[in-house]
């Protein structure tokens, strides 16, 4: 279940101390099982970058 839809014009983009609050949105959107799939995505992302600069 992805959320395309802009967020609504009365709810704030960012919280007063720069927190980009969609992000937070969005993520909240996901369930359980589309969160971890979207981490797991950033961790394996991470990996490969220090795989790729010889920090193993």
């Amino acid at each position: 279940m992805e959320n395309d839809e802009p967020p609504s014009p009365e709810l704030p983009t960012h919280s007063e101390d720069g927190v980009d609050l969609t992000l937070i949105r969005w993520m909240l959107s996901l369930t359980p099982a589309e969160r971890l799939e979207a981490l797991q995505g950033i961790v394996d992302f991470i990996e490969s970058v220090r795989r790729e600069n010889g920090q193993d």
